[in-house]
């Protein structure tokens, strides 16, 4: 999976569960903070909603997170 500004919440949850993980390094709670409408929005859109502050730095860490996961690390 490579994660851009179009790819929603769900579908890397749906793929990668533990990604909640780096959501909550990056100060998103995702369990708590996104409701369904949330977890479908593309991550350029929902920045603002989930108040992440970085967005391209949590992009950097999922896709390195996912890419570890790939390969079995």
């Amino acid at each position: 999976m490579v994660i851009t500004e179009e790819t929603t919440v769900k579908s890397i949850l749906d793929s990668y569960p533990d990604a909640e993980k780096v959501f909550e390094i990056h100060g998103v709670n995702v369990p708590s903070q996104c409701d369904e409408s949330i977890l479908d929005t593309e991550l350029g859109i929902c920045d603002s909603m989930c108040h992440i502050d970085d967005l391209p730095a949590l992009m950097r860490d999922l896709q390195v997170f996912i890419d570890a996961k790939d390969k079995g690390v």
